[in-house]
């Protein structure tokens, strides 16, 4: 089952890769639009996947289900990975779409405070015991707090939505077929990731 499951995970991946080759350049940005792409990708997967790991939190909580702690860990640190990454690319992305480093804008800086929130909830979650409850209290005081900082946000320059907005339908399509398989490969990985690690506790 496991070598299964990371046979999927290898598939996906080269779709995504051959997907993601299929993004056409654009008029103004050439081809770094696919560098922006996998920006707001990473950082959408990241999203969603933080706002999972809450509700999931939120269910382990109340119900004491231990499938809902454990996805919910899983993907609460996978979601700090993808943010984390998708954040690094849009300091890239900003330089190349604005000319430079807009320190003040308020998505950057919300992006940046919320990296760092989400290390130091793992770090947190982890040190106190490494126990599902805290990991479950920690996702979810983190969904919320990116909710709030979201609703908060006022963009300057960065564009609401660079993608659905764009006259290219493939630019608009293929990043939303990306986005598809990066959640795909993101659930066969943390599917495997519990997998092995059931395996090492029943030995």
């Amino acid at each position: 089952m496991a070598n299964r499951r990371l046979k999927i995970i290898v598939l996906f991946l080269a779709v995504s890769v051959v997907v993601f080759a299929f993004i056409p350049p654009e008029e103004q940005l050439g081809g770094w639009i696919r560098l922006i792409i996998l920006h707001g990708i990473l950082s959408f997967t990241g999203l969603y996947t933080i706002y999972a790991a809450g509700i999931l939190g939120a269910i382990y909580l109340l119900t004491n289900k231990k499938s809902a702690g454990l996805w919910s860990r899983e993907l609460g640190y996978h979601a700090v990975l993808l943010w984390f990454v998708g954040t690094a690319l849009s300091l890239v992305s900003m330089r190349v779409a604005w000319g430079g480093m807009m320190w003040n804008e308020p998505y950057s800086v919300a992006a940046l405070t919320m990296a760092l929130l989400g290390i130091g909830k793992e770090y947190l979650a982890r040190s106190s015991g490494g126990k599902l409850r805290g990991f479950a209290f920690a996702n979810l005081f983190f969904a919320a707090a990116m909710l709030a900082i979201r609703q908060a946000v006022v963009p300057v320059m960065h564009p609401v939505n660079p993608i659905g907005s764009s006259d290219s339908a493939a630019i608009r399509l293929l990043p939303l077929l990306f986005f598809i398989i990066t959640l795909a490969t993101l659930i066969e990985l943390i599917r495997l990731r519990l997998q092995q690690s059931g395996k090492q506790c029943g030995n």
